[in-house]
């Protein structure tokens, strides 16, 4: 049987600019060539050489170029690729919202293995007894936003109780607003985000994003991060803090300037104040500075 010469990869993510720069940099020698189509984020990739070798190389060439961008080859889809990754790398999946349910759900039910990984709600979102508690602590989180949060700060609420209520190392929501998707993937780490046109596939992107940090790969250009300490702060109740009143702060300074005064009236009369005014004199100090000695205290007098 003859070896192949001939096969496709698949990318997610990667910028269109860099696939000609990429097929510019096969060696002569492999003989190989490539084309490519575009279907929004995802690229198809189909790979020719005259040689097995030459394809094998020119394949390596693009995984090398592209990394983390490549999801597979052949007839893998990217839905497929997520599940395997949360599967190779034991990793299980959660959903904080109807939203991202809605968007992984259609795609994952026809993957051989999906529920092994992720449980479709019904330990999450769309349980009776779990969506409430994802809810009510989401919600508490925000404290103080009334009945209607900010979408994305309650998506990203959301990933972050269902990933701890549930219990599981990746977690996910949405935030739909009118002309795009705001996508959250929450980890231990921290949470990624992602802006998606609503014209745009978001589903595909929310399944290369939890790709990705199953396997642990860098994430797309433009997806954001959040480390889980901002994360946190972003969304806790921030507990009011104690005004400190004018009229002690300024109490704090003149008993600071009053016990300096005193050290060094100290430190001049060796401990004997009644003293402290002939040695002001001594040292030939500015006239307003002696003003005080009408007020000076008896002969003897010390200041306990």
């Amino acid at each position: 049987m003859a070896e192949e010469t001939r096969c496709v990869l698949r990318l997610y993510g990667a910028p269109q600019g860099r696939l000609a720069a990429a097929v510019a940099r096969f060696a002569p020698q492999w003989r190989a060539e490539a084309q490519w189509k575009c279907r929004g984020a995802e690229t198809l990739l189909a790979v020719h050489a005259d040689t097995p070798s030459g394809l094998k190389k020119a394949a390596q060439s693009l995984r090398s170029s592209f990394g983390a961008d490549v999801y597979g080859a052949g007839d893998t889809s990217l839905a497929a690729a997520a599940v395997q990754a949360l599967e190779a790398h034991d990793r299980l999946l959660a959903c904080g919202d109807a939203a991202a349910g809605a968007l992984l759900e259609a795609r994952l039910e026809k993957v051989s293995g999906a529920e092994k990984v992720y449980d479709f709600g019904t330990m999450s979102y769309a349980d009776a007894k779990t969506g409430p508690q994802i809810e009510k602590r989401a919600r508490a989180k925000l404290g103080g936003e009334g009945d209607k949060p900010e979408p994305v700060r309650l998506a990203l609420a959301r990933a972050q109780a269902a990933r701890r209520i549930v219990g599981t190392e990746l977690a996910v929501a949405c935030a739909e607003r009118e002309s795009d998707h705001v996508l959250v993937l929450s980890a231990k780490k921290g949470c990624w985000l992602r802006t998606v046109p609503a014209a745009d596939n978001a589903a595909l992107w929310l399944l290369d994003m939890i790709r990705r940090a199953a396997a642990g790969l860098p994430q797309a250009e433009g997806t954001g991060f959040l480390p889980a300490g901002q994360a946190a702060q972003n969304h806790a109740e921030t507990p009011p803090q104690k005004k400190k009143h004018p009229l002690r702060v300024l109490l704090a300074v003149l008993l600071l300037l009053a016990l300096a005064a005193l050290g060094g009236g100290w430190y001049l009369t060796g401990g004997d104040l009644a003293a402290l005014p002939e040695r002001l004199k001594a040292l030939h100090l500015p006239e307003w500075i002696t003003l005080w000695q009408a007020h000076e205290p008896k002969p003897g007098a010390r200041l306990i």
